[in-house]
């Protein structure tokens, strides 16, 4: 991953006028180094526009890289963070001569060249990029069709800037929260595509590309997956050797430009699929593949609910045995600093760290494979929303068509093998025809008593039906497969994260699960794919029989991430009670955190029933939230820092 920065003063009139006038000559003297933790910057300005970045060593042609890339006719310049899946196809079809010498950002500048925008419906892969057409003063940006790059932009006045992180966007004019997106966080809400947590900066959504000129800012949806051409076979294992044919190809891109691999392994479908695949592949050129699977620690009680895994170290163990190229390797989280996992995390992104708890045992794991000399990571993070996407909407969907025997068949099916029961299977197929009411007395008791209540201040303005919402988010329904598949879609956003990772421990984590052709192959077969056979996830559970462990294939218990998590939070107790006392000093932080409710669950830390999802939700999932929250806004809050971080990386 290379990451990338671009400021244009629209006015013309030079660039001591634009906010980011310090943030520009930290650039134009060092490049991007030390942001991202690269090999190599660039810098590149005129009077008008600066464009910068930093370039990574992932890929064996990065060494080739030579950004900003100009035309030869130098009518327009390119800055890209891009690691491209059809490389070589693309080679063909330009005719490039000496691909071996050309980097992926070389390579996209003369698909640019060829096809303009369209040149988005020819690459895949990921990418963030950039594009200055001097003589028509315009940038066009776009970011890659799963989100697997991130990219932010900022339009105020004469400036109009763009980069990977969104904290190198801000000043100290400019930090001001973004109130909706701080409510969805805190609430566990799915947020809108675009809002970042800063009101002056946008996030470009996934499948999204923009133009900017003198005068406007464009923002254009050009890919969905929703969008994809339907697929219809004879047979259902039709459908499922095609999944496996589309997750290899995935899989095989996801391999290029390193000779020793890495993969996350739970016990579960995804990164099972991703595993088993990448595994077979490198068989074939006698390649070995470590697999990493995190445990709870020893301490660990082992106290579960009847449907989770607590650890899943023999579930991945058992995969490991079918495939005798994969060394496997247990991790847990030890004795390492919550808190300071945390920080770390929120400052690398510029944005509150998510799910605290496991960023310990995802540490530990990448930090491992670095020290094994592994830079490159599989994942399957994306296959709820592909390969095993499961949905209870199907039966709405079939009720509203009158394939009632169709529906019954497909709830008899669910039922047996446990993926369902008739209550909630009464109430997939019965939604939006019931009054809410009674659709709420068919919510699985004791569900709604256990939902998550975030630690938002009941009297912020935010806080007005954050509990419907969160309802809402927590047990809707849908008789709209594709709309509910669409919606998943969209929650995911892994860009930042990722490049965190690659920022923080050298590792390029890249995800086969996430590859527009299995969205576009996932989107486009009928919804009943996915409950044939009357399982659950029944794609997925078809289409790798025989490459994963039927004890995992067949599996209904979910892995409980974290079970651990009591430990580890009571360790660091005395150390979040000293950083709220901090966050207690900033008036952002006071204005939006229930400081009472926080106070009152650090002292009434609970001794047993730690497996409860009531208490998990209050005492993990709330407070870390909150603290992570706190953390964040009192490290921006101007009435704490004449200069924000954002605003003192300016000057780096």
């Amino acid at each position: 991953m290379s990451v990338i920065f671009v400021a244009w003063n629209r006015t013309a009139e030079g660039f001591r006028q634009l906010p980011l006038a310090g943030r520009i000559d930290g650039f134009a003297k060092n490049g991007a180094r030390g942001f991202a933790g690269g090999v190599r910057g660039f810098s590149w300005y005129d009077n008008r526009i600066h464009v910068a970045g930093e370039i990574s060593g992932f890929l064996p042609e990065d060494r080739f890289d030579a950004q900003p890339l100009w035309a030869p006719d130098r009518s327009c310049c390119l800055v890209a963070d891009v690691r491209l899946d059809n490389r070589t196809e693309l080679v063909e079809v330009l005719n490039l001569t000496q691909p071996e010498q050309l980097a992926d950002s070389t390579v996209l500048l003369a698909a640019w060249m060829r096809w303009g925008p369209s040149c988005l419906d020819k690459v895949l892969g990921a990418f963030a990029f950039g594009v200055w057409t001097p003589a028509r003063e315009e940038l066009f940006a776009a970011r890659d069709h799963t989100g697997e790059r991130p990219l932010h932009y900022t339009s105020s006045g004469n400036l109009f800037a763009l980069a990977s992180l969104p904290k190198w966007l801000l000043t100290p004019e400019t930090v001001a929260f973004d109130a909706k997106r701080i409510a969805d966080w805190l609430g566990c809400v799915a947020p809108e595509r675009d809002r970042s947590f800063f009101s002056s900066i946008r996030r470009l959504p996934a499948g999204h590309m923009l133009l900017a000129t003198r005068d406007s800012v464009t923002d254009t949806q050009y890919w969905h997956p929703r969008n994809a051409k339907p697929t219809k076979f004879k047979r259902d294992s039709d459908y499922a050797e095609a999944l496996v044919e589309v997750l290899d190809r995935a899989t095989e891109a996801r391999l290029r430009g390193t000779s020793t691999v890495g993969c996350m392994l739970s016990g579960g479908l995804d990164s099972g699929g991703v595993c088993s695949s990448a595994a077979s592949l490198l068989a074939r050129s006698g390649k070995r593949l470590t697999a990493f699977t995190a445990v709870p620690r020893a301490e660990f009680s082992g106290a579960s609910q009847p449907w989770q895994i607590a650890s899943e170290g023999a579930g991945a163990a058992e995969l490991r045995r079918m495939y005798p190229n994969i060394d496997h390797v247990l991790v847990n989280s030890g004795s390492r600093d919550l808190l300071a996992t945390m920080k770390q995390w929120t400052d690398v992104m510029g944005e509150p760290a998510l799910n605290v708890v496991n960023l310990l045992w995802l540490s530990a794991i990448f930090e491992t494979a670095r020290g094994r000399g592994i830079r490159v990571l599989l994942e399957g993070a994306s296959g709820n929303g592909t390969i095993s996407w499961g949905t209870n909407a199907v039966l709405g969907f079939m009720l509203r068509r009158m394939r009632w025997g169709t529906l019954l068949r497909a709830a008899t099916g669910l039922h047996r093998n446990g993926a369902i029961s008739w209550r909630s299977a009464t109430r997939a197929s019965l939604v939006g025809l019931l009054p809410q009411w009674c659709d709420r007395t068919l919510v699985p008791p004791g569900a709604s008593e256990s939902a998550y209540r975030p630690l938002i201040r009941e009297e912020h303005p935010q806080a007005r039906r954050m509990r419907e919402r969160i309802y809402e988010n927590s047990f809707g329904q849908s008789a709209d497969p594709v709309g509910e598949h669409a919606r998943m879609f969209e929650w995911f956003d892994f860009g930042l994260i990722r490049a965190a990772i690659q920022s923080t421990f050298g590792v390029d984590l890249r995800d086969p699960t996430a590859d527009k052709r299995l969205y576009e192959f996932c989107f486009s077969i009928p919804p009943e794919q996915y409950i044939a056979d009357g399982h659950s996830r029944s794609l997925a559970r078809r289409a790798l029989k025989g490459r994963i462990p039927e004890s995992t294939r067949l599996n209904y218990k979910r892995g409980l991430q974290g079970a651990d998590w009591y430990i580890t939070v009571a360790e660091a107790l005395p150390a979040i009670r000293a950083e709220v006392r901090e966050i207690e000093a900033s008036p952002a932080a006071r204005e939006w955190i229930d400081m009472t409710r926080l106070h009152e669950l650090l002292e009434n830390w609970p001794s047993s029933g730690y497996e409860k999802t009531v208490v998990s939700n209050t005492w993990q999932n709330a407070l870390l939230r909150a603290v992570s929250l706190g953390y964040f806004l009192r490290t921006h809050d101007p009435a704490l820092h004449s200069q924000s971080p954002g605003a003192a990386l300016q000057n780096a």
